[in-house]
């Protein structure tokens, strides 16, 4: 597959695939909206064309597919349905979120912000990007209409494909976790509604530990007992 620019008429910069479709796939349109760089639009489009290649499935008009925290969609771009625009979530923090708009900013965002979390703290292992649709386990006393002071986040080993693998506790001593009447299985995004900054921690690696304390946040890497405040990002 190989990656070009075009500028349209009206101004709009474009990355265009070629090559795909000598495997029947339509070639894809990725417009480079504010704040998208060009190693970014590669990195999406070879996403893309590596799940196509891996897959044997075609992309068809109309469907959608996961990346990172957000959700692509591809519409045509086309007539004949020869080339298909790439756009995203328009507010890929909002539970209800069901409009899309072209490009993948927001979602490229996120992974960064993502990634910078990991490595601000030197953890050694590959981060772990969750879409917003999968599960966590939450203490019911966090519910998203409740107030909070104190948040921990755990990542244990997921068990299941829509498992994130996240355990949020309310940081009470002596609130009792092992009981299962006070908790609950969420998705994701209604962690997003107990604050947004929340997200760009959630890619942290399995042994994790993050805890929100009155608007700081520390971070307890895999295998150590001392955390570490997180003067990148505050909450």
């Amino acid at each position: 597959m190989q990656i070009r620019y075009e500028t349209r008429a009206d101004g709009v910069r474009g990355a265009l695939t070629s090559g795909l479709a000598a495997m029947g796939q339509a070639e894809f349109v990725l417009p480079m909206t504010p704040g998208m760089a060009d190693e970014a639009a590669v990195r999406v489009l070879r996403y893309i064309a590596d799940y196509v290649a891996a897959s044997g499935q075609h992309i068809l008009p109309g469907e959608t597919m996961r990346y990172g925290w957000s959700t692509l969609r591809f519409s045509p771009a086309t007539a004949d349905g020869g080339l298909l625009l790439i756009e995203e979530l328009a507010d890929p923090f909002a539970a209800t979120a069901d409009s899309f708009i072209p490009g993948t900013a927001h979602a490229v965002a996120i992974l960064q912000e993502q990634d910078n979390a990991v490595a601000r703290h030197g953890i050694p292992r590959v981060a772990h990007h969750p879409h917003r649709s999968e599960l966590a386990v939450i203490c019911r006393r966090l519910a998203p209409s409740q107030p909070h002071k104190v948040m921990v986040f755990d990542r244990l080993k997921a068990k299941a494909s829509d498992d994130s693998g996240w355990f949020v506790g309310c940081g009470n001593p002596a609130h009792d976790h092992n009981d299962l009447h006070e908790l609950a299985r969420i998705h994701l995004i209604y962690l997003a509604e107990l604050d947004p900054k929340v997200v760009y921690y959630l890619a942290m690696p399995e042994d994790t530990r993050v805890v929100f304390d009155r608007g700081k946040v520390i971070v307890f890497a895999p295998g150590q007992q001392d955390g570490r405040l997180d003067e990148g990002m505050g909450l």
